[in-house]
């Protein structure tokens, strides 16, 4: 069986305080993020550069990739849009590359086609994400030592109707499906954000897995990805997945979950859904969703069994109990 991979994403201001243990159970770290301005990549190292050294002292064979984009980045659509402006993106990525020593580039265009939190989108995307892909892969390719090039997927269907996964996958190490976020306060129906199989007719991690093979992309070049964190809805009358709820509420990070967990003046108890393999709070008014060692372990066994790529994470400064990085590799491992 081929080793499965295990990529963290790790916010620039959080690589500091990355545990050596947890470092030397990564494949890769994804450092989020780089962004654009006026068609260039740039990157707010905040300390970065001296974190990077320090973690390349404890692991040097560990990858550190530059993630560029994320959630409600703009410019992609304007980049992608011309020959010139791909040309652009990829020499100023390619700079970055360095100046900094990273070895390669995973691009987070969050998406493609659609206008999103005031990101531009537009029909022709579709077609220039491939373009994109394409020139920043030969870009990377002029480097003496090997550069690689993945993304971060949306795990819907929407987002393989806008892309050409089957072209696009030939330029890419690997493809990162975000595999959470199914379900979340934008909701009025509780439901879990993260679960490794679809219930109630919402998508699961399966479902996605199954859609991006049918649209192209071997499994070999998958990779999973698990939330270190939580969504949550208020004003829940029934304890269940699909029950209407009142509002969203807050997000908490993983040593944040367990606290409500240990606290029993909090009056959560915690549920586990066979059907979905994932786990749940609830406290009579409260529905939290969340990912833990049971549910993880059961994401990574899918993994084994499907023989994907390997599993990501986002994000590592969401887990203070410095556990679910090396528990992970360990069920991989197994």
């Amino acid at each position: 069986m081929t080793e499965k991979k295990l990529i963290a994403y790790c916010l620039t201001e959080n690589l500091e305080k990355m545990k050596e243990p947890d470092i030397k159970k990564l494949d890769s770290i994804h450092v989020a993020f780089g962004l654009l301005e006026n068609g260039r990549v740039y990157w707010e190292e905040k300390n970065g550069k001296r974190a990077m050294e320090r973690i390349r002292r404890l692991h040097p064979d560990i990858r550190l990739v530059l993630a560029i984009g994320g959630w409600a980045a703009d410019g992609f659509s304007d980049a992608a849009g011309t020959e010139e402006g791909r040309r652009r993106f990829a020499d100023s990525a390619a700079a970055l590359l360095e100046e900094y020593g990273f070895d390669g580039v995973d691009i987070d265009w969050e998406y493609p086609c659609q206008q999103k939190e005031g990101t531009a989108g537009r029909a022709e995307d579709k077609e220039n994400f491939t373009l994109l892909l394409q020139k920043m892969r030969e870009r990377l390719n002029a480097f003496a030592d090997y550069k690689s090039l993945s993304i971060a997927a949306g795990a819907f269907r929407d987002y393989l109707e806008n892309t050409q996964m089957d072209k696009a996958a030939r330029f890419l190490d690997y493809v990162q499906l975000m595999t959470y976020d199914f379900y979340g306060g934008w909701d009025t129906h509780t439901g879990h954000h993260a679960a490794l199989y679809g219930v109630n007719g919402r998508t699961g991690c399966e479902e996605a897995v199954k859609l991006f093979i049918s649209a192209g992309v071997p499994e070999e070049k998958l990779v999973l990805g698990a939330a270190f964190y939580s969504r949550e809805w208020i004003g829940v009358p029934e304890g269940k997945p699909g029950s209407p709820a009142k509002a969203g509420g807050e997000v908490h990070s993983y040593e944040e979950i367990l606290s409500l967990c240990n606290n029993p003046d909090s009056g959560y108890v915690r549920y586990w859904d066979e059907e979905a393999k994932a786990a749940y709070l609830y406290n009579g008014d409260v529905f939290v969703s969340y990912e833990d060692e049971q549910a993880l372990a059961c994401k990574a066994a899918y993994v084994k069994e499907r023989q994907l790529y390997g599993m990501m994470y986002w994000e590592y400064g969401q887990d203070g109990t410095c556990t679910l990085t090396r528990f992970l590799k360990k069920e991989l491992e197994l």
